[in-house]
């Protein structure tokens, strides 16, 4: 027999499943106003952090201070983004070591069940590379193959800079040739470059759902498909 719970959460995905997909994706991840203050804290924190010089005598261990700022703002990101996923840090297999391996919590494995969020979010990897300077096409093709090696279909690089080059060209051109070696969709490998702009965004208004999807289709469509997206009706 089905409970009052399980009637409740079935009638608000039936809700859910009427909406548009960005609207969708708005009340999943809705924030309150401590998490965009926590949030926003963090996202300062980790701008501070990246412009110090590593040569800058008077802050020890500016490296590893840089790359826990974005650590921790990711780690963040993630945690607040509906309360669907949870996150692995620092995993240890025979060949690597992955910065975060996300999966869902029991919330999100409803979600996915229903067919609201997409299949490839079940498992994916995220990889934090705080550089001074635009993540470089030989690191690309090194989480090309960790993608391989560990058969997960989606990668997130965060980053300051985001990744190289445009079009076909450099690390974007490697995501672009790496995502079509693959025939059929539903085998193919995304990675999404998920750089300040990104993150800034979250303050704007996005949400971390919203961003993967727009990088998805734009994976797809070969097309800057945020473009294309306007605020819904009751936003």
């Amino acid at each position: 027999m089905i409970n009052l719970e399980e009637r409740e959460i079935s009638k608000a995905l039936n809700i859910l499943n009427s909406l548009s997909d960005e609207f969708r994706y708005e009340k999943i991840c809705q924030l309150s106003d401590c998490q965009i203050h926590t949030y926003k804290t963090l996202l300062n924190e980790f701008k501070k952090f990246h412009f110090i010089s590593s040569e800058d005598k008077a802050v020890k261990n500016s490296h590893n201070l840089k790359g826990d700022a974005l650590e921790r703002l990711v780690s963040y990101l993630l945690s607040i983004s509906g309360g669907i996923f949870c996150v692995d840090t620092n995993l240890r297999t025979s060949t690597n070591e992955i910065d975060q391996v996300i999966s869902l919590t029991p919330k999100g494995k409803i979600l996915l069940g229903n067919h609201i969020i997409d299949k490839r979010l079940k498992t994916f990897i995220g990889e934090c590379k705080n550089y001074q300077k635009a993540v470089s096409v030989t690191y690309v093709g090194k989480f090309c193959s960790l993608l391989l090696t560990n058969h997960i279909k989606l990668g997130i690089l965060f980053s300051y800079h985001g990744i190289s080059g445009t079009g076909w060209n450099n690390g974007a051109g490697l995501i672009k040739k790496f995502y079509l070696h693959k025939e059929r969709i539903e085998d193919r490998y995304c990675i999404i470059d998920f750089s300040i702009k990104e993150f800034e965004s979250i303050l704007e208004g996005k949400n971390l759902l919203q961003i993967i999807d727009e990088q998805l289709k734009s994976l797809q469509f070969d097309t800057d498909y945020s473009r294309y997206l306007s605020k819904h009706p009751a936003e």
